[in-house]
């Protein structure tokens, strides 16, 4: 139930999200989850619905921000709708801490609350426009919906667009002194909203040493065929000659990093001091290492600090990472982290928002002591999936949506695993150069293959150290794989005439137990 808090009380709060309803938007047929006013992170394997509710929140809060929605140019109901269920109505329901935002199709009540308000979305798409095209394009089809105070830059051209069109002979000499004149405001103008010196001091916060400028080209007439050429702007690495090639001279990375830099450079500067500071980020650091992304998530920690945050990633080990970063910043009480998973119901792929710490277990006792063995059987169901994804998460094993295929992984005898294997890795890499240097050497054949074995040894020295035994993870599996089909798996469907027995249920919850001092002992 929405709570009531008088007019003056709301002046004083801070707007933030409490829960979100999501009814035949893309992905989800029915999701309810709450955020409780906190930061939100959110890990979902891909095809888990992560961007419907990135797509969701969009609709909502970009309402003012994207003209296309507030003109009706985007049907939100005809371009989200659930296709399985669109006869019925798309809705999208946000509960904030002090008021509401409701969408029911293409209305938006309490749209008026938006006004004035600082946020922020961005995805992969979002990074990937800025430094792909002419950066004078990319304000007037892109930036503007994130920062609409840009569109004053567009207009100083409106009126010489309009006169071209209409334009004499007698006319062109007095429209190219107007385009000049339109040029050299265009430029000073420029200068003032985009926030170049702030653009460099982020990417130095980021460990680069390169800084970027723009380079603006004049805009020009064509009399003969009446057509006005807008301004060209190109993003340049100061002091360096790209012949031309800004983005052949960068790789992806170092592109998407100064794409992010401007970005939030512009962020910061037209943040302002509202009710609502939301900053919404879905999978947005693909193509970057994870020195890359601690530095930016470091940024976005130190700098958005008064922001709602939600973050939305398919990455396990980009996952791991923040999750480590806010124990170290001993941030975790700000912030709600939750998983997606997936389950069928009615025939229908559904999306489920859970913690990490929903004690399904301690749910399946107490209903076992109600003697409801098809309910304690379905929360052992849920328990085991959750405990099986937290040892996917903590071991970070490869993409991998099914479960029967994760619990393969875990009972195989080919795969090597390790806590925090990115790490492992990593020191492994480092052994390459050394390796490379002895085959390279002008040092003779016998020598050379002494020297690689040692090395070798050592590298084999810090896989064994940092392998974990699973042994005795595979030999439960193998018992709870029996308890699985006989217990797990029915408990799943309301067929009251398949019978469960309290010793399954009871031998069941042992095995889970035996699970869970496993993943306790790896952590």
């Amino acid at each position: 139930m929405m709570r009531m808090i008088s007019i003056e009380a709301r002046s004083l709060i801070k707007m933030k999200i409490n829960n979100m309803i999501i009814r035949n938007f893309k992905f989800h047929h029915n999701l309810d989850f709450d955020i409780s006013e906190q930061n939100f992170l959110v890990y979902g394997e891909n095809g888990t619905g992560k961007s419907s509710i990135y797509k969701a929140l969009y609709s909502n809060f970009y309402y003012f921000k994207d003209k296309k929605i507030v003109t009706n140019q985007i049907d939100i109901k005809e371009k989200f709708i659930h296709r399985e269920f669109s006869t019925e109505n798309l809705e999208v329901n946000i509960e904030l801490n002090n008021n509401y935002l409701n969408r029911e199709n293409n209305i938006l009540t309490n749209a008026e609350l938006l006004e004035n308000q600082t946020i922020y979305f961005a995805d992969e798409k979002v990074f990937q426009k800025i430094t792909q095209y002419d950066f004078y394009q990319v304000i007037n089809s892109e930036l503007i919906k994130h920062f609409p105070l840009l569109t004053e830059l567009d207009s100083i051209y409106r009126t010489i667009r309009t006169s071209v069109n209409r334009s004499s002979i007698d006319e062109q000499e007095k429209l190219v002194i107007e385009r000049q004149e339109a040029d050299r405001l265009f430029k000073e103008k420029f200068q003032e909203k985009i926030p170049l010196d702030e653009v460099n001091i982020i990417l130095k916060k980021l460990d680069e040493n390169f800084e970027i400028i723009f380079e603006v080209k004049d805009s020009d007439i064509q009399f003969d065929t009446k057509k006005f050429i807008s301004p060209k702007i190109a993003i340049k690495v100061k002091d360096i000659d790209d012949k031309g090639d800004f983005k052949n001279h960068f790789n992806e990375a170092k592109l998407k990093l100064i794409s992010i830099a401007i970005y939030f450079a512009l962020a910061k500067k037209y943040e302002t001091n509202s009710d609502l500071k939301l900053l919404v980020l879905d999978d947005f650091l693909t193509s970057l290492d994870m020195a890359n992304r601690k530095l930016i998530i470091q940024y976005i920690l130190d700098n958005f600090g008064k922001y709602q945050k939600i973050i939305l990633t398919h990455n396990i080990q980009f996952y791991n990472l923040i999750n480590r970063m806010l124990n170290i910043r001993h941030e975790n009480e700000k912030w709600d982290i939750k998983n997606i998973f997936l389950f069928r119901e009615n025939n229908h792929e559904t999306a489920l928002i859970k913690e990490s710490n929903v004690n399904y277990l301690y749910r399946a006792k107490k209903e076992l002591k109600r003697g409801e063995f098809h309910s304690s059987g379905n929360y052992l169901r849920k328990e085991f999936e959750k405990i099986v994804h937290e040892f996917k998460q903590l071991l970070e094993i490869g993409k991998m949506e099914k479960l029967e295929d994760m619990i393969g992984a875990l009972k195989s005898n080919d795969i090597i695993f390790a806590v925090k294997p990115h790490d492992l890795l990593n020191q492994i890499n480092k052994r390459i150069p050394n390796l490379l240097g002895i085959l390279n050497s002008t040092m003779d054949e016998d020598k050379k293959i002494d020297k690689v074995r040692e090395l070798l040894e050592v590298i084999n020295n810090e896989i064994t150290q940092k392998k974990c035994d699973l042994s005795n993870l595979k030999s439960i599996l193998i018992k709870v794989d029996f308890y699985k089909n006989i217990l797990f798996n029915p408990s799943s469907h309301s067929n009251e005439e398949i019978e469960i027995y309290r010793k399954e249920c009871l031998n069941s919850i042992e095995l889970i137990e035996e699970l869970k001092i496993v993943l306790e002992k790896l952590k």
